[in-house]
């Protein structure tokens, strides 16, 4: 799966909470990037404006159909990946959930049953129903 390893690809899971935030910023840019050439996406923009206020507001970030533009508001993976899946897959917060949820897990899926185990993530998804979705992962 092509989208897994481009994650793989630019996030090391076990380096990337030590980097500066402006490094970790361009690490989930570049991500973007190739996601969208993969999905062949064009016309959105990320924009990653640290604010906790907003934060809270949105639970992390947003997707805004009409602006093309996903919103980060702090950097985390899972809303990263979460807002894509909407960016890709549309107003669905099932299907964004089980797409982030799926990615990550196939990506990290040690940091993804620990983040799990220990409450890390607002929803909880079941390892059979991740195995069951599939749609618009490549």
């Amino acid at each position: 799966m092509k989208v897994v390893e481009l994650v793989r690809k630019h996030i090391d899971s076990s380096h990337f909470w030590k980097l500066s935030l402006e490094e970790q910023k361009e690490i989930l840019r570049r991500l973007f990037d190739d996601i969208c050439k993969l999905y062949e996406i064009q016309g959105v923009s990320l924009v990653i404006d640290i604010n906790p206020f907003m934060y809270q507001m949105t639970g992390g970030g947003c997707y805004d159909r009409v602006a093309r533009r996903i919103y980060l508001y702090k950097v985390s993976i899972m809303t990263f990946l979460h807002e894509i899946g909407h960016m890709l897959l549309g107003r669905s917060e099932r299907k964004a959930r089980m797409w982030s949820h799926k990615v990550f897990y196939l990506a990290f899926p040690a940091l993804y049953l620990k983040n799990v185990k220990e409450g890390r993530f607002f929803h909880v998804i079941t390892l059979e129903e991740l195995e069951r979705f599939d749609e618009c992962i490549k």
